[in-house]
């Protein structure tokens, strides 16, 4: 009896790319599912993020621990300042502001200090408020969260993933959002921690406005905190124009560039934040902060 042999022609060109679309879409999908949800978290900040035991324990609960008592050496450190140019202005001639006026403004200062994290966990409650009512404005118009984990759902639902080729134009845009998220989360988890930071200084910002001088280190922490904040609302509305265009179709090739470019545009947005504050005018040189305090020691 004749054996009879039967040969199969492999198709090494599919295997291969159907191996790389198939680990490809998985690791994708891996991605959207682990970082986005995190990212949500990262850039909508609220109170939450200083109403820490810890971070309440940080700053101080009055003047007797915590960095309030560092405060309220540096403060004593300017009142001791004053008092020496005071004196000393009888027998230079110059000019000091009066006595006075300057300890009111030590009293204000003083209780401004230490109502510095009641006043940061303020900024940052409306600076949610008003990316809340953004957020919710385009779930009452969309029916549906505003989020960028939804987003990606939403994109990667709009094609199967049995479908799936890198090498088209989805598979592409698909491969763009996935590996820009590892840039965005790098980026606001750096913003997450600077925001902490500046909580963390706020006590001897407000101390730096003892003293015209060292008044250029409050404008630069102002202009920090407002600028990271104020990305939180520049998200809300890009995450919001997103929904728009995806509800105008996400099959249209047009509309698709359009929601890479407003991912291009979440990564670009502190830039953008930054050069629009700086179009103001608003002079916030913390090397003129620094120059100020050298001026304290060099007169």
């Amino acid at each position: 009896m004749e054996e009879e042999v039967v040969t199969q022609t492999i198709d090494v060109t599919k295997v291969v790319l159907d191996t790389i679309n198939s680990l490809c879409s998985n690791l994708f999908e891996s991605i959207n599912k682990s970082i986005f949800p995190e990212l949500d978290k990262l850039i909508f900040l609220d109170s939450d993020v200083i109403e820490s035991t810890y971070i309440e324990q940080i700053i101080g609960a009055n003047f007797n621990n915590g960095l309030l008592v560092l405060a309220e050496f540096v403060l004593c450190a300017f009142v001791i300042y004053y008092s020496i140019k005071r004196f000393t202005s009888f027998y230079t001639g110059g000019e000091i502001e009066s006595a006075p006026k300057f300890f009111v403004k030590a009293v204000v200062i003083g209780i401004i200090v230490y109502s510095s994290f009641s006043i940061c966990s303020g900024i940052i409650s409306i600076t949610s408020e008003i990316s809340s009512f953004i957020c919710m404005l385009g779930k009452n118009i969309f029916h549906q969260e505003i989020s960028f984990s939804n987003l990606i759902a939403k994109l990667y639902n709009s094609s199967s993933k049995d479908n799936f080729n890198i090498f088209s134009f989805n598979g592409i845009i698909s491969g763009m959002i996935s590996i820009s998220s590892f840039s965005l989360i790098l980026s606001f988890s750096i913003r997450y921690i600077v925001t902490k930071l500046l909580i963390l200084l706020s006590p001897f910002s407000f101390l730096f406005l003892m003293n015209i001088n060292t008044s250029g280190i409050f404008r630069c922490w102002v202009k920090s905190l407002f600028a990271l904040l104020l990305v939180q609302i520049i998200m809300s509305l890009v995450l919001l124009l997103s929904f728009a265009i995806m509800k105008e179709g996400i099959s249209n090739i047009f509309n698709q560039i359009l929601l890479i470019g407003s991912t291009l545009t979440l990564m670009k947005s502190s830039q953008f934040v930054k050069e629009f504050i700086n179009s103001t005018g608003i002079s916030t040189d913390f090397s003129s902060g620094v120059s100020g305090i050298k001026s304290l020691f060099m007169r």
